[in-house]
């Protein structure tokens, strides 16, 4: 049977055991939540993902555990053990929460099995909408989950309530910046548009790897400061970006509706560089 383990200080323990007193709750919203993709037991894109977790613990006054070292062998080395003791071979969305301990910080793992495929494109288009009862503050921790952890918990009821896959959330200024836990690109006349670091949206590690997987598309690649909803309405084409799914293309904003003909085309070149960067790891391991 697959699933079932968590992994909590290097120890597991079933996933519906009780690892905390009621009164100790506080600690886990007090921490850093993070979460990539793992193909053939790999974390792809190892490198960027442990140097965002790494940063994220930063905005929050968090030490990383003693045994954290620079090159992150050990989340590497944890990360195999809970897919393995999981039975997760293949694909898996993998969640790191880093927390205040009772001696230094604790460290939880979860993981869930995911279509595999290295970040396949997701069949159906999702259908998404602007979030407009609620704007994002301008703190230290925009870039990070926990700048954006509340308002994306009120952003979601709204989905829910709309039927929506997603929404797209606005910062302080009124300017698109993030979905709730991904972010976002569009395609207009050849050039694919991503949320700056200056929109003070949530900033997602692999997008990084999407600008890249556009440019070898053949498409020209801009970080912009203040996307608004006019801009995403003139759009040929509108994507999510997911640190665990990929690339998921976006049918239809309210009554818009878009092509995914280019976005596919992003989509296989970043394959391509999840499939080499994985190659590349082998051969140094």
């Amino acid at each position: 049977m697959k699933g079932g383990f968590v992994l909590y200080n290097g120890q597991f323990f079933r996933a519906n055991e009780r690892l905390f007193a009621g009164n100790e709750l506080f600690r886990l919203e007090a921490g850093i939540k993070v979460w990539f993709r793992t193909e053939n037991n790999e974390i792809l894109f190892h490198e960027q993902n442990y140097a965002n977790l790494c940063a994220a613990t930063m905005t929050v006054n968090l030490a990383l555990p003693e045994d954290f070292d620079l090159a992150g062998a050990r989340l590497h080395r944890d990360v195999s053990r809970l897919l393995n003791k999981n039975k997760f071979y293949l694909a898996a969305r993998v969640m790191v929460y880093l927390f205040p301990g009772v001696k230094g910080t604790d460290v939880l793992l979860t993981a869930e099995e995911i279509p595999r495929g290295f970040f396949p494109m997701n069949e159906n288009g999702l259908l998404i909408d602007i979030f407009d009862e609620g704007r994002k503050s301008d703190t230290i921790m925009n870039p990070y989950e926990t700048g954006s952890r509340f308002l994306w918990m009120i952003a979601a009821a709204k989905a829910q309530s709309l039927h929506r896959h997603n929404m797209i959330l606005l910062n302080h200024a009124g300017y698109c910046c993030e979905g709730i836990s991904t972010s976002f690109g569009y395609v207009h006349e050849n050039v694919v548009y991503v949320p700056s670091a200056k929109s003070g949206g949530y900033q997602v590690v692999l997008t990084e790897m999407v600008q890249k997987a556009a440019r070898k598309a053949g498409f020209m690649v801009a970080e912009k400061d203040q996307i608004s909803p006019s801009d995403l309405e003139k759009a040929e084409e509108v994507f999510l970006v997911d640190n665990s799914l990929g690339i998921q293309w976006v049918l239809g904003i309210g009554n818009r509706r878009y092509y995914s003909t280019k976005t596919f085309e992003i989509v296989k070149q970043l394959q391509e560089l999840a499939k080499n960067k994985k190659a590349f790891r082998d051969a140094k391991g």
